[in-house]
């Protein structure tokens, strides 16, 4: 990379962080978070009858040198005869010269409420992050700028989370801190997420996935992402969504929301694959505020399994 584009990047970073408020959440947002409730609830990890890993790639802002670009993998089981489910995920997040990578464990236990399949469930996430400066695409007026100069700098970031999970046959509803220690190193807030989502069967053929997720840390304004998804034969589906600050109902110039679509196909009876598309409320033409997004999930089924008793869409 050419020095005289590293202030290029570090500008840039500062400048999006500036003028889209609601990105400015130290947790990495997903548009396909409907589909992997487990990068922010642990008490997600064996709410299905069947192992499941998925995977996400999302490129933010594209066009931007050193825009945001965000991967993750994410693996979880049930214990069914101990009603305890097991996960593991890897994420790593970069913007410019900072990136961020992170390890959990997420284990849960499961509780049925009654005889109609409604459970309640507990988890904790074990784990650390680990966040990183790349000095060398940096470059100051003065060689010795202490802002810069991180020699002492930790790297390694352990951290746990809480979260509990209600869910039936049709309908879901989650609260999580997956961050409870706050890092002073690098001004680490606790995030707090609620998601509440389900099926609706409208037909033999059609099944409509509505979803809202609320996001609030310190300092940041609550963020929300409503979604609904139509579905045609537990095969194909297509929606819409939008992020926006509390603050509008709509996304507005000065809150920097997104309007995305997303689309998938179920490939088969164990893979599915999901892409978005999102682009910015900001009326600024000169800027490229594209978002891409690919979703890939694998699940291990059993031989008989029904779409609402045990649904592969949440």
């Amino acid at each position: 990379m050419k020095k005289n584009n590293t202030y290029s990047i570090v500008y840039s970073v500062l400048f999006f962080i500036t003028i889209f408020p609601i990105y400015s959440q130290q947790h990495a947002a997903f548009n396909y978070y409907m589909f992997n409730h487990q990068s922010v609830n642990p008490a997600y990890v064996g709410s299905k009858s069947f192992t499941s890993i998925t995977s996400v790639y999302r490129s933010q802002w594209s066009g931007f040198e050193g825009a945001p670009i965000t991967q993750t993998v994410s693996f979880n089981k049930p214990i069914i005869s101990k009603n305890l489910g097991i996960g593991l995920s890897v994420l790593n997040d970069g913007i410019g010269p900072i990136t961020s990578s992170s390890v959990d464990i997420d284990i849960a236990y499961h509780l049925k409420l009654n005889r109609k399949e409604n459970f309640l469930s507990l988890g904790l996430k074990f784990g650390g992050f680990n966040y990183a400066l790349n000095e060398d695409l940096i470059q100051t007026n003065d060689p010795f700028d202490q802002t810069f100069m991180s020699q002492d700098q930790k790297n390694l970031f352990p951290n746990i989370g809480f979260g509990f999970y209600y869910y039936s046959q049709k309908m879901y509803a989650g609260f999580a801190i997956p961050k409870i220690l706050e890092h002073s190193e690098i001004d680490s807030k606790k995030h707090y997420f609620l998601i509440l989502g389900g099926l609706a069967q409208v037909s033999e053929q059609w099944i409509i996935k509505p979803s809202l997720f609320l996001k609030y840390s310190k300092g940041s304004s609550f963020v929300y992402d409503l979604s609904s998804l139509l579905i045609y034969k537990e095969t194909f589906w297509i929606g819409g969504q939008i992020r926006s600050s509390m603050n509008s109902i709509l996304p507005e110039e000065a809150l920097a929301g997104s309007y995305s679509i997303l689309t998938g196909i179920t490939l088969s009876k164990n893979l599915s694959l999901g892409y978005s598309y999102g682009f910015s409320s900001s009326r600024n033409k000169a800027l490229n505020l594209s978002t891409h997004e690919i979703m890939l999930r694998f699940d291990i089924l059993p031989k008989i399994i029904g779409l609402l008793r045990s649904p592969r869409f949440f």
